[in-house]
């Protein structure tokens, strides 16, 4: 009989609440990280996601964690790191790397300062025409500015 969603598999008789077709041919990503992906919620650990987001450029960091209190001068921090994939054979490097943020982002002030930048340039840009604009107005249907074929 037909259970319902989402598969029903006729050969064992048994109603499936998730079905990935080929699983003989195909090792699922369920599979090959079970403590991080559970085949019916999908992907459940937050770093595994993070780590799987596409980047913008071919050098990138990722943030897998933050630490939630304060560090005194000269206090020693331990971690633990596995390491799970190879980066040799495309010539990868990684790196753990500790630093500060604040409600606007990390340390990067390339983008905020090509932000403040532009903005400087469109107010330069915007009081020149202002200037002109006050110091030497355009007459609305002034003749001078209209061309004429010549006949």
């Amino acid at each position: 009989g037909w259970c319902g969603e989402p598969y029903f598999d006729e050969k064992t008789g048994k109603c499936w609440k998730y079905f990935y077709p080929s699983e003989d041919t195909t090792q699922y990503l369920y599979e090959t990280y079970p403590m991080k992906i559970n085949p019916l919620e999908g992907v459940t650990n937050e770093h595994f996601v993070v780590w799987m987001q596409a980047a913008a450029s071919s050098q990138f960091r990722k943030l897998y964690g933050y630490i939630d209190q304060s560090i005194n001068k000269g206090e020693t921090i331990k971690f633990e790191i596995n390491n799970n994939y190879e980066v040799e054979s495309f010539d990868g490097t990684k790196a753990l790397i500790l630093s500060t943020t604040n409600s606007l982002g990390g340390k990067n002030t390339y983008l905020g300062n090509c932000f403040v930048g532009f903005g400087i340039f469109c107010a330069i840009v915007g009081s020149l025409f202002l200037a002109k604009i006050v110091l030497k107005p355009r007459l609305l249907g002034d003749t001078q500015y209209l061309k004429y074929k010549e006949q």
